[in-house]
């Protein structure tokens, strides 16, 4: 079956998804985090569980609960398995932001978001209320963690787009600099590095920048 990701920032609907799809009835393995994080060897566990598990159902789920907590080195031990799970087994991975996982993962899941967001709406102000929100170590990490609630891929391009607008009027050395950061970020996002540490360089090092004297 193809691997699900139930992405939710309220528990209580993600199990009550699971209980009404009797995900829950027929849950064989699971692995839940300890000290905030999923380690590579609860997650060989899960597989392991997989490879000799002959359930009796028609069904056989295995549960990956808060998924982002899994380690890179764990999410990507997962790959094959995903891949080629069987046709009775489900594996779900639940999480508040599939954006936190790899996009690897993600590639061979399919996202069920229990959860509306509403995308962000850019105007001509864009640039100048991005560098006001930049004053400060303690709000640059804020705002990459509220960055990671929408797509922050999509965000790096916006910053990326309205700097290289921008630098058609007047090129400066601080919008080069942070445009080249921008642009290191989102390699670091396409080559699947820990997107929050991705956007807290990006964040803190603009800071910087913009906090230097011209």
């Amino acid at each position: 079956m193809l691997p699900l990701i139930i992405e939710s920032d309220d528990p209580g609907l993600t199990t009550q998804y699971l209980t009404d799809h009797y995900y829950l009835g027929n849950l064989v393995g699971e692995v839940k985090p300890e000290n905030d994080s999923i380690g590579l060897l609860a997650i060989k566990y899960l597989i392991d569980r997989a490879k000799f598990s002959h359930p009796d159902k028609s069904q056989a789920v295995f549960l990956i609960h808060d998924g982002h907590l899994v380690t890179p080195a764990g999410q990507n031990a997962l790959l094959k398995t995903l891949e080629e799970s069987k046709p009775y087994e489900q594996f779900i991975i639940t999480t508040h932001n599939h954006h936190l996982l790899l996009e690897t993962i993600v590639s061979r899941c399919q996202v069920i978001s229990l959860t509306q967001k509403t995308p962000k709406t850019i105007d001509g102000k864009f640039l100048k209320d991005f560098v006001a929100c930049l004053d400060n170590p303690s709000t640059c990490l804020k705002n990459s963690d509220e960055i990671l609630s929408d797509n922050p891929k999509d965000f790096i391009n916006l910053i990326i787009s309205n700097l290289h607008l921008a630098n058609r009027n007047r090129v400066t050395n601080k919008r080069v600099k942070i445009l080249s950061l921008a642009l290191e970020c989102l390699s670091d996002l396409d080559r699947n590095i820990n997107p929050k540490l991705a956007l807290d360089h990006f964040f803190l090092q603009t800071g910087r920048i913009i906090k230097k004297s011209t």
